[in-house]
């Protein structure tokens, strides 16, 4: 009796066996069927949607991150594309989605040059808040220039760690107010050094902006009145108070 219980034990044995096996190939045929159907030109990359910068252009970006028209679609290391955009000073954000089969979208909100700041014989490109974005020995566009700050040092895409502080916040605001009022296509200088006393040089007028009381609407009158001279108008401009008459004294 003993014997034969065993023997239908061993005989359940064995069944149970071969049809863990059979799962077991089942599951191997399936998963090897589904990754031949995931690799198949099926989901190789047919259009990428990728946000346009102002710094790189859609074939840098597609350099940087490895992405290409015609690779497979589940080969992309989505963290190391993102990571790559991250540690890039000009990109404050990135996303990277797919619209299978064959479909990348790769949207990149971009941090904008606003302005540059004088260092050791280059120029620090700046964005609106006063982040590094680039070291250039020259400038590229007719964007502000700000004198003034104090600061031993700086970190490629980190705000300037200014010792004048209230100079770097005065510098921060007009960049923003200069593209509020589309003072960027014109040459613009401005001296931040004297809190008290900040001046600007735009084309050739010399304005007195007095001290960050009213600076918005300082930098709107000023807009305003530059915006009415002709290029090779020469003078002085006085808008330390603007409860006076605002006046324009030309210069000869």
């Amino acid at each position: 009796m003993k014997i034969r219980v065993k023997l239908m034990s061993e005989k359940q044995n064995r069944i149970e066996r071969n049809k863990k096996q059979k799962k077991i190939h089942v599951i191997l045929i399936v998963l090897a069927a589904t990754v031949v159907f995931l690799l198949s030109p099926v989901f190789n990359i047919k259009k990428m949607n990728i946000t346009e910068m102002q710094k790189y252009s859609y074939d840098e970006i597609c350099e940087m991150t490895g992405l290409s028209n015609g690779k497979n679609i589940f080969l992309i290391n989505r963290f190391k594309v993102l990571n790559t955009l991250k540690n890039d000073p000009y990109v404050e954000k990135a996303k990277l989605t797919y619209k299978l089969p064959d479909t990348v979208n790769l949207t990149i909100t971009e941090r904008k040059v606003r302005g540059y700041v004088p260092y050791m014989g280059s120029y620090l490109y700046i964005d609106e808040n006063g982040r590094v974005l680039e070291v250039n020995s020259k400038k590229n566009n007719k964007l502000p220039v700000v004198d003034g700050l104090k600061f031993k040092g700086f970190v490629l895409g980190e705000k300037i760690d200014a010792d004048n502080k209230d100079a770097f916040d005065i510098m921060v605001t007009i960049a923003q107010l200069i593209t509020k009022y589309n003072l960027l296509d014109m040459t613009v200088d401005i001296d931040v050094s004297d809190t008290a006393n900040i001046k600007a040089q735009v084309k050739n007028v010399e304005v007195n902006l007095g001290d960050f009381t009213n600076i918005d609407q300082k930098i709107r009158v000023m807009a305003q009145v530059i915006g009415k001279l002709k290029d090779n108008d020469r003078g002085t401009l006085d808008l330390s108070d603007l409860s006076k008459p605002i006046i324009f004294r030309y210069l000869t």
